[in-house]
């Protein structure tokens, strides 16, 4: 054993006890010293396998080596770590070792499972209508969806599954139909042998990664977490969504989990965040990225503040032209962060771009996010609006989720 096995066999006598016992780790963090210079390495267990990232870029690199033969040595270090007796008694059950978590598996063992009951809701929702008295049999058919693949089930396929029951049980004839658009073209992916780049990303982004191929590294960005919001998954309010902006590239993240089911990186909002190494996948925008190694502090200066406010969007027809181009490749998964910058408050609750027709703010059934909204920007517009992109009866709306406003020579953030 090396030095670091040893310290941590003795610590392990230390504080071993019952509750740690069946717990498996499915990601491991390393700061690996090679000659003058360190380097951070991520070993992440994923249904693919185990992915390790460098942050020096190189596969395969000693960094990475010496993180696994770490990891691999596991099975000794825990014989060894029996030389460090604990005191404490054990009152473990006898029994076989935990079994680990199922998985959904491959993708191709995924179609199989997927493609036919997706294609069974597409059948009944046209057989039956979305405004009819058979929305009942409709939704045990979305059941069988749910059931098909073992938990935790993916997010993509979580929220689609409250999109569309929101379609069905507000009759939103537009919103199920994208929803089963989104569904016929994920059927038609899973059952191709072959798939494009945009096969890719949308299988990215209902099943999430399945391989290193799926992912991007990101190290050394400058970050804004402007904005949080709880959506809709097989059951309301089932999935987190904390939204990003690189300052650099002003392209704008979300990170996602599933309330009770894995975390999301610490700290409140809004922050800075200092991002040393992340992965990002690619799919459906604002694209789904995971901190990996990160600072983060409440502290955001002004010149971050205006370097945000120099990516807003100042033109209501270029985020039309981009929301029906993100909606014709994703259906019902299409649902754009953005951040704009108006130049007044229009009656009626509509923001005034610089360039094209007023775009209307909607908060669905939370009437007072709009009420405090108003409140807030009662003596003067907001510098800017950052919220997700919805569309009701054909119109595009803002559903708003944050602004800032100019207060004295400071700016405050208002999270809505």
């Amino acid at each position: 054993m090396n030095p670091l096995q040893h310290a941590a066999a003795a610590l392990l006598s230390e504080v071993q006890h019952e509750d740690g016992r069946d717990a498996h780790i499915e990601r491991i963090n390393c700061e690996v010293r090679l000659g003058r210079e360190t380097e951070l390495v991520s070993l992440r267990l994923s249904d693919a396998g185990l992915r390790a990232i460098c942050s020096c870029g190189r596969p395969g690199c000693a960094h990475v080596q010496a993180s696994l033969q770490l990891l691999a040595a596991a099975g000794r270090f825990s014989d060894s770590a029996a030389k460090y007796p604990s005191n404490r008694p054990s009152n473990r059950p006898s029994g076989p070792a935990h079994e680990p978590r199922l998985s959904g598996g491959p993708r191709h063992d995924r179609a199989a499972l997927l493609a036919e009951p997706l294609a069974d809701v597409v059948t009944a929702v046209v057989r039956a209508g979305v405004c009819s008295d058979r929305t009942a049999s409709v939704l045990e058919t979305l059941s069988r969806v749910e059931r098909v693949l073992p938990p935790p089930l993916p997010l993509g396929l979580l929220r689609w599954l409250g999109r569309m029951r929101e379609g069905l049980e507000s009759q939103d004839v537009a919103l199920a139909s994208q929803a089963l658009r989104a569904a016929a073209a994920l059927a038609a992916d899973l059952r191709a042998e072959q798939q494009d780049a945009a096969a890719r990303e949308r299988l990215v982004s209902w099943l999430g990664p399945e391989s290193a191929d799926d992912l991007l590294r990101l190290s050394d960005r400058n970050m804004l977490e402007i904005a949080r919001e709880w959506v809709a998954g097989s059951v309301r309010q089932q999935i987190e969504r904390r939204y990003l902006i690189d300052l650099e590239s002003g392209e704008l993240f979300r990170e996602e989990c599933v309330r009770g089911v894995g975390m999301s990186s610490l700290g409140p909002c809004p922050r800075a965040i200092g991002v040393s190494l992340a992965e990002v996948e690619l799919g459906c925008g604002p694209r789904r990225l995971r901190l990996l190694q990160y600072t983060t502090t409440p502290e955001i200066d002004g010149a971050s503040w205006n370097l945000l406010a120099s990516w807003a969007q100042r033109d209501a027809d270029m985020l039309a032209a981009s929301y029906r181009s993100v909606l014709s490749e994703f259906g019902a998964l299409a649902e754009p962060f953005v951040i704009v910058a108006p130049r007044a408050l229009e009656p009626g609750l509509s923001l005034r771009l610089e360039r094209g027709a007023p775009l209307p703010l909607t908060a669905d059934d939370e009437p007072l996010v709009l009420k405090r909204f108003e409140h807030i920007c009662a003596s003067q517009p907001p510098l800017w609006v950052a919220g997700r992109l919805v569309q009701r009866a054909g119109q595009l709306q803002l559903r708003p989720l944050a602004a800032a406003l100019v207060d004295g020579s400071s700016l405050r953030h208002e999270r809505l």
